[in-house]
C-alpha cells in the first residue's frame, strides 16, 4: 500500500513542477499548461496532505513534497500573504485603492435579488479608498442611480468617470485630468484615468480581461459527475475549448495592455479583473513590468474568487516599480462572485 502512495506521490510532485512552468509558456504557443497551473490550489494542499502523512510515519518522502512547496514558493506566496500591515499607514503620498468586480450589481448568491446600494456604501465607507474600479459595472436607468449615489454618498468620492452600460468605472477623491477607455472586443478592455495628486499627476488603469465563462458548466458536471453520461463529456470538451480560447485571448490582451502602458508619461497604478491566476503566462508578463502587491505587501489568503471554483486570486493591484505597496488584502462582500481588493501605496 505504501508503494502505491510513495509513488502517487512522486506523481503530484512532477505535475506540480509542470505547474512552475506554466507562466513562461504563452497559452497561443502551447494552451495546456494554462490548464495546469490553474490545479496549482489544488496540487499544494495534496502535497501538504502527502508531507503531513510521510511526517507522521517519520520517513524522508516527507521531503520530497516540502521540496516541491518551498521550489515553487513564489507560487505558494501568490496565494498566501505573510506581510502584515495597516491599512491606514501614516504619512504622506499615500494612495489607497479599492479594485472591486461588482458582479453587475446582481446577486450571485441569491438569484434573482439585486445588490443593495446600501450594502455597497458600507463596504466602501470601511475601507475609505482614495480611487475606487470597478468592474461590470452595469448602470441602468432603473437602479444606476441608486449605485451611484450610494458610492458617492459620505466616501468623498467626488470625481469619476463611467458611461452608461461600459461596465468600467473610477471614482476618485482627488481630480481626474483626462481619461480614455479601449476595448478588446465588445466588453472586455480598460479604463485610464490621469489623478492629480498635488504637484504629482498618476495614471490609474482599470482593467477587465477575458472571462473563462466556464462557470455554469462546471456546476453542471459537479451537480452530475457520472462520466458515463455522454452529455458530460461533452460538457468537459466544451469546458476546455472554452478555457483554451479564453486563455489565448487574454495572452493577446495583456501584450495590447502593456504596449500601452509602455507609452504612458506617468507613473502608473493597474487594478482590475484579470481573470487569470499567479501561475499564469498574463500574470508572468505583468510582473516583468510591474509590481504585484500582494507578492509584495499581501497579508492572508489571497484568493479573490468567491464563485464555486475554489483557490482562484485572479483580482490584482500592480503598481510601478518606482511606488512601494505597503499594505494588500481582500474584503469581505456577499453580493458578487469577486472579492474586492485593498492596497495601501508609498508614492
Amino acid at each position: 500500500m505504501q508503494k502505491l502512495i510513495r509513488w502517487a506521490n512522486v506523481l503530484i510532485v512532477v505535475f506540480t513542477l509542470m505547474t512552475y512552468l506554466a507562466p513562461y509558456v504563452s497559452p497561443q504557443r502551447f494552451w495546456p499548461f494554462a490548464f495546469i497551473g490553474l490545479v496549482y490550489p489544488t496540487l499544494l494542499v495534496i502535497n501538504l496532505l502527502f508531507m503531513l502523512y510521510w511526517a507522521f510515519q517519520r520517513r524522508w518522502q516527507a521531503l520530497m513534497s516540502l521540496g516541491v512547496i518551498l521550489v515553487g514558493w513564489n507560487h505558494f506566496a501568490g496565494l498566501v500573504g505573510f506581510h502584515p500591515g495597516s491599512a491606514s499607514p501614516e504619512g504622506a503620498s499615500l494612495l489607497k485603492t479599492m479594485t472591486f468586480n461588482v458582479y453587475g450589481f446582481a446577486n450571485f448568491h441569491q438569484k434573482g435579488i439585486p445588490a443593495n446600494p446600501e450594502e455597497l456604501q458600507a463596504l466602501i465607507y470601511q475601507y475609505q479608498p482614495d480611487v475606487l474600479c470597478l468592474q461590470e459595472f452595469m448602470y441602468n436607468a432603473q437602479s444606476g442611480s441608486a449605485y451611484v449615489d450610494a458610492i458617492r454618498q459620505h466616501n468623498g468620492l467626488e470625481h469619476a468617470v463611467w458611461k452608461k452600460n461600459e461596465e468600467f468605472a473610477i471614482f476618485s477623491r482627488h481630480p481626474i485630468l483626462r481619461s480614455e477607455v479601449r476595448f478588446f472586443g465588445s466588453t472586455n478592455g480598460y479604463r485610464y484615468a490621469d489623478l492629480q495628486m498635488g504637484e504629482r499627476i498618476v495614471r490609474v488603469y482599470n482593467v477587465h480581461l477575458q472571462s473563462n465563462s466556464i462557470t455554469g458548466l462546471t456546476d453542471k458536471v459537479a451537480s452530475s459527475p457520472d462520466l458515463r453520461e455522454k452529455e458530460n463529456w461533452n460538457r468537459v470538451g466544451s469546458i476546455m475549448r472554452r478555457f483554451k480560447r479564453a486563455a489565448q485571448e487574454r495572452a493577446s490582451q495583456v501584450e495590447e495592455l502593456l504596449a500601452h502602458l509602455s507609452n504612458s508619461p506617468y507613473p502608473v497604478v493597474v487594478c482590475g479583473d484579470f481573470n487569470d491566476i499567479p501561475q499564469s503566462y498574463t500574470h508572468h508578463r505583468m510582473c516583468n513590468n510591474l509590481k504585484d502587491a500582494f507578492l509584495t505587501a499581501g497579508s492572508g489568503l489571497g484568493i479573490t474568487y468567491a464563485g464555486r471554483i475554489p483557490g482562484l486570486r485572479i483580482d490584482y493591484t500592480f503598481t510601478d516599480p518606482k511606488f512601494t505597496p505597503l499594505y494588500c488584502q481582500r474584503g469581505k462582500v456577499s453580493f458578487s462572485d469577486h472579492r474586492p481588493v485593498i492596497t495601501v501605496i508609498q508614492l
